[in-house]
C-alpha cells in the first residue's frame, strides 16, 4: 500500500521517510485504525539478538528487516509509529495518525504511540554504549512533535509499564524513561532528575586508592577491586560484566577506554588506567566509522627504491581500536599496541579473503566497516 506523507508529519534534518528507507509497499500502516484523543508515549527498544548497526549506512536495511519480520508475523506493517537509530535519525513507521501494533494489547495500541530506539541486547561487539546522546535527543524530538499534535508527553512510559504487558522492554532505555531524559522542555516535573543523570559520572578530585593489584588476562584477575573498577566503568556507559573477574569483556573495554583516553593500550588496569576511570571526563560514545586513515605495513626493506608519501608502518590509536575489534572476533592480532605490523597485516589479509573484500592488506573504509558489520563465521 503506497501512502503519501501524512499531514503534519515531522520534517526537517535527519528524517527518514518510508520511501527513503525502502518500506515494503505492501505494508499497511492503517491496519489498526486511527489513533485518537491524547495518546501517551510508549518507549521500546529493539531488544533482539541482531546486532544493532554501528554504521548509519546499515540502518535502513535494519529497519527494513524489522518490517519484514513484523509482516511475516501478526502485523500488517512495521509495528512502531517511529524508530530512532543511535546516530540520531528518525524513521517514519506508521506515523502519527495510526495506532501502533507494538504495544502488546488493544488498549496499549489505542492509547499510546510506540517509539522504538534501535538499541538492544547486542549493541555492537566493541562494547560501545548503544544508547547515544543523538538517539536520546531524537526520541525527545519525536515526542516534542507529537505533543504539538495533542499527545500527552507527560505520560511517557516504558512498553512494559502498559497494563497487561509482561516484558523487560524498553530494556536499556528504561533509565531514560524514568529520569525524564525523553521529556520535551517544559513537560518534566520540577523535581524530576537531571536528564542523563544515570549516565553522568561525578568526577572526584581523588579516585579511590589504587589497590596495588594490576588486572590482567590471561589468567583473569579475580579481586574485590576488579568489581569496584567494573562498576565505575559501567557507570560511565561501558557494557561489561560486573562480577569481580577481569574477563575478556572487561579487558576489551579497558583497551578501548585506553585508546579513547590516549593511554598506553595494553589491556592492563594499572594505576594510571584505574585513576582515569574516575578522573577522565565521560565523552559521548564514539560512532566507530572509518577514521580516515589507511593502515599499511610496508617495511622500507621490501621496496628500497620506492619513495612513499605515507609512513611504511601505520601507528595510531585507531589501530588499537581495530586490533581490539579483530581480537574480539577471534583473530590472533598479537599485541593490541596501535602499531599495524606484520601480524596485524596477516590478519587483515586473511579477513579480507574470508569476506570477499579486495585482498591488499590495507585497512581502508570497506575493511574497517566489515570488521564491525560482517557476520562472525
Amino acid at each position: 500500500m503506497t501512502l503519501s506523507i501524512q499531514t503534519d508529519e515531522i520534517t526537517g534534518e535527519n528524517i527518514v521517510t518510508r520511501r527513503d528507507w525502502g518500506a515494503d509497499p505492501d505494508g499497511d500502516p492503517t491496519g489498526n485504525g486511527p489513533i485518537e484523543g491524547s495518546p501517551g508515549i510508549a518507549i521500546h527498544y529493539a531488544g533482539s539478538i541482531w546486532p544493532v548497526p554501528i554504521l548509519h549506512r546499515n540502518c535502513d536495511e535494519y529497519v527494513r528487516g524489522i518490517q519484514e519480520s513484523h509482516m511475516t508475523g501478526l502485523y500488517d506493517d512495521i509495528a512502531y509509529n517511529y524508530l530512532v537509530c543511535r546516530h540520531g535519525y528518525i524513521y517514519i513507521g506508521r506515523g502519527h495518525q495510526y495506532q501502533s501494533g507494538a504495544n502488546g494489547t488493544d488498549f496499549g495500541n489505542a492509547t499510546y504511540y510506540a517509539i522504538c530506539g534501535l538499541t538492544g541486547v547486542l549493541d555492537g561487539p566493541v562494547l560501545i554504549p548503544g544508547t547515544t546522546p543523538p538517539l536520546v535527543s531524537a526520541v525527545r524530538r519525536v515526542i516534542d512533535h507529537l505533543e504539538t499534535l495533542g499527545a500527552n508527553a507527560s505520560d511517557t512510559v516504558g512498553h512494559g509499564d502498559i497494563p497487561g504487558n509482561d516484558t523487560l522492554c524498553p530494556g536499556n532505555l528504561r533509565p531514560y524513561v524514568e529520569d525524564g531524559s525523553f521529556q520535551p522542555e517544559g513537560t518534566t516535573a520540577e523535581n524530576a532528575p537531571e536528564p542523563h543523570a544515570h549516565i553522568r559520572v561525578t568526577q572526584t578530585a581523588e579516585p579511590p586508592e589504587w589497590p596495588g593489584v594490576e588486572f590482567t588476562n590471561p589468567p583473569p584477575t579475580e579481586h574485590t577491586s576488579v568489581q569496584v573498577w567494573q562498576e565505575q566503568m559501567a557507570t560511565r556507559g561501558w557494557r561489561l560484566d560486573v562480577d569481580g573477574v577481569y574477563g575478556n569483556r572487561s579487558q576489551l573495554a579497558c583497551r578501548l577506554f585506553q585508546a579513547e583516553k590516549a593511554l598506553d593500550v595494553d589491556g592492563i588496569v594499572g594505576e594510571q588506567t584505574w585513576n582515569a576511570a574516575w578522573t577522565e571526563p565521560v565523552t559521548d560514545p564514539v560512532d566507530w566509522t572509518w577514521p580516515g586513515l589507511y593502515f599499511r605495513y610496508e617495511p622500507a626493506s621490501l621496496h628500497p627504491d620506492i619513495s612513499r608519501s605515507y609512513p611504511s608502518v601505520t601507528t595510531h590509536t585507531s589501530v588499537s581500536v581495530w586490533q581490539s575489534q579483530m581480537a574480539h572476533r577471534g583473530w590472533n592480532v598479537g599485541a593490541v599496541d596501535g602499531v599495524y605490523g606484520a601480524q596485524s597485516q596477516a590478519v587483515c589479509l586473511a579477513f579480507q579473503d574470508e569476506k570477499g573484500l579486495t585482498v591488499d592488506g590495507i585497512v581502508g573504509p570497506e575493511t574497517w566497516a566489515a570488521s564491525w558489520d560482517a557476520p562472525i563465521d
